[in-house]
């Protein structure tokens, strides 16, 4: 535990190389949470080995941190208190815990790596993480690797490409420093040719965000390195000539190879990079963003609190309500996200976060312009955090672990190098401060353990809630989802899948307390909410059945299947002209079970004794579906007692039998 400070730098990075690889299959959140477990285990042994030699050793004074980092932390505790205001504060929790975590890299790499060959090797660490990823990723792309679960391929093990391509964006500069300021030809060869392999699988990816963001990355290099009249011949050699000119072979080869061999790849690239600027390539996107900024209407200075945009987020779906049926959980915006969830408060601390960061990039610059090295070092932090800037207009890097926490090692670097380029006078605490500290998260160490085995176990869980969910196997829905419930009793989310598991098996009065446990914590969820209404109805509480229904076509008018419930809760209520609205727009909005809907048109009709629009119903509702009996019955009711035919009687009444293979009950 005792470590002296020019040592600490080997236990930082393998945590560093390791924790963008992990993942866990049998988890739901298979990759950003065992990421998060990894940093925040890591980064609590790092700080009790620092405090440790902090208490020990009289010579361990710690390095005064840049100006930057309080306007980060006062963004930071903006967002920490926002929690206060949020409808669902374990949401706010889960975003607040990974910036805490990644906010404790930022001040150990910032004390641990002191010198230029530490700040390489840091850097070196990350890069070939990135490498691996993408060699992952070209692999499923090729070969089809499929022992990690993917939601969008070639995802390498972040389980969606887009979230793959933020760790990529932001170590792509790296690459290109590590390559043009090694004086070693084998490093030379192994930088370009990895660097060559990441830039086939952002190819591979089509992915528009990344390639826009590495685009400016480069055209702002060239620029940078023009006005500041940056000369980077020293730096070249026939090796690195050589060594760039078989990646960019590399590249020219594999963007033309697919699972099935050559397969020409310019004219896929083109209309793809085109498509960065098309409407109609964009346009759930734009959808969202639309909504978001509805939302920031609504809760323009303080927002809805951190991390709680998918909770309020379905109350404005107007733009996007053809998504409504997925749960959308970020703006696809890192900044309308900042701004919907912190307002106008927590927007402004972070663009002055921005702007002091700015500042500093300048004056570091200035104290680097007789360093050619140092100079690459500071453009490539610049640039990689440029990069996921732009990624961050069009995603949710924010929201993400790793790209957090790269960005945040990132700024611990420059910070380092601020202090080599100008250098600043260490503070020194008594050492019983820092003994106070060891005990503080010796204390603390082990409650955050327990936190994140039980996090592990209610995910575990909560993916077999999912599966036996798809496979409507009640019982494991049942069971499984209680468990999640056991270790993580703040995460709601099992109570909506507890609640239709019991609504499918008629267990109405069972189901009614997990899904209104989930409507607790998310008002606007429309299944839930459907669900609740179902549950109200099955019990004949028809007004709260109604109320239940009414929210739910208030969240998503273009429903059809909650314009149905709600006109049948009308009927029930004999508020027959409202059950006649509501019955016709489902048949508007919901073809496909027209003939439901035309089946309780007529009967709400033939109880206002309306018979032919009645008949009329009955017979579009059997043109609708020639395999349903129910019409057919209501037909032989109203042949046979309200207005007689026998012939007709007869005929509907064998129909129904037919179909249902059901005697009819002459006598009624």
């Amino acid at each position: 535990m005792f470590i002296s400070p020019p040592k600490k730098i080997i236990l930082l990075l393998p945590v560093i190389f390791t924790a963008p690889l992990i993942f866990y299959p049998g988890l739901s959140d298979f990759a950003n949470l065992p990421q998060r477990v990894v940093l925040e285990t890591g980064g609590l042994f790092l700080a009790l080995s620092w405090l440790a030699t902090q208490a020990t050793n009289d010579n361990s004074p710690i390095q005064r941190l840049p100006f930057f980092t309080f306007t980060f932390l006062a963004f930071l505790g903006w967002a920490l208190l926002t929690t206060a205001l949020a409808l669902n504060p374990y949401e706010s929790w889960k975003i607040g815990r990974q910036w805490l975590a990644a906010v404790l890299f930022f001040f150990l790499i910032s004390q641990f790596a002191v010198s230029s060959d530490q700040r390489r090797q840091v850097l070196t660490a990350l890069f070939c993480s990135a490498f691996l990823v993408a060699i992952l990723g070209i692999c499923q792309h090729l070969f089809g690797f499929s022992f990690i679960p993917q939601l969008a391929p070639p995802a390498a093990n972040y389980a969606n490409k887009n979230m793959a391509v933020h760790f990529i964006v932001l170590l792509f500069p790296v690459g290109g420093f590590l390559f043009l300021t090694t004086q070693r030809n084998i490093t030379a060869w192994a930088a370009s040719l990895m660097l060559s392999l990441i830039t086939v699988y952002l190819i591979y990816t089509q992915t528009r965000a990344g390639w826009l963001a590495v685009t400016i990355q480069c055209l702002l290099f060239a620029i940078l390195c023009k006005t500041t009249r940056l000369t980077l011949a020293p730096l070249w050699s026939s090796q690195k000539k050589w060594a760039m000119l078989t990646g960019l072979l590399v590249v020219l080869t594999m963007m033309n190879t697919g699972p099935a061999g050559f397969t020409p790849g310019y004219e896929a690239v083109g209309l793809r990079a085109a498509s960065i600027a098309s409407i109609q390539g964009n346009h759930a996107r734009f959808a969202i963003w639309a909504d978001t900024i509805s939302l920031i209407k609504e809760h323009p200075i303080l927002g809805v609190g951190l991390g709680n945009l998918k909770v309020h987020f379905p109350s404005v779906q107007k733009e996007s309500l053809f998504l409504y049926t997925q749960y959308l959980k970020d703006a696809h915006n890192d900044y309308l996200q900042i701004w919907a969830e912190l307002g106008l408060v927590g927007l402004s601390l972070f663009i002055f976060f921005i702007g002091s960061l700015g500042v500093f990039f300048f004056r570091t610059h200035k104290e680097c312009s007789g360093d050619l090295a140092k100079t690459l070092e500071l453009y490539a932090i610049g640039l990689s955090l440029i990069g996921i800037g732009i990624n961050a207009l069009f995603c949710f890097p924010l929201e993400r672990m790793i790209p957090l926490f790269t960005i945040m090692a990132m700024l611990g670097l420059v910070a380092s190098l601020a202090r080599e380029t100008k250098p600043t006078k260490p503070i020194h605490i008594p050492k019983r401060f820092a003994a106070y500290g060891g005990i503080v998260l010796l204390v603390f160490a082990p409650i955050m353990v327990v936190d994140n085995l039980k996090a592990i176990a209610a995910d575990h869980f909560f993916l077999k809630t999912c599966v036996a969910t798809a496979e409507e196997n009640w019982q494991a829905v049942i069971a499984s989802g209680n468990k999640a419930l056991h270790y993580q009793p703040a995460d709601v989310t099992p109570h909506s899948h507890i609640g239709a598991a019991y609504l499918a098996q008629d267990k109405d009065s069972e189901a009614l307390p997990h899904l209104l446990a989930m409507l607790d914590k998310f008002p606007y969820h429309y299944i839930t909410l459907l669900n609740t209404g179902t549950a109200y109805y099955s019990l004949r509480d028809y007004p709260k059945a109604k109320e239940y229904f009414a929210k739910a076509v208030q969240i998503v008018p273009i429903a059809g299947a909650a314009h149905g419930q709600l006109g049948k809760a009308y009927w029930k209520l004999k508020e027959y002209p409202k059950a006649l609205t509501e019955f016709n727009e489902a048949i508007l909005l919901d073809p496909p079970k027209k003939s439901a809907y035309l089946y309780n048109l007529g009967l709400v009709e033939r109880e206002l004794g309306h018979l032919p629009e009645a008949i009329s119903a009955f017979e579009q509702a059997i043109d609708a579906d020639n395999n349903f009996a129910l019409p057919h019955k209501e037909l032989t009711i109203i042949y046979l007692q309200l207005k007689p035919d026998q012939t007709r009687a007869s005929y509907h009444a064998k129909r129904f039998q037919k179909l249902s293979k059901t005697p009819f009950d002459s006598s009624r």
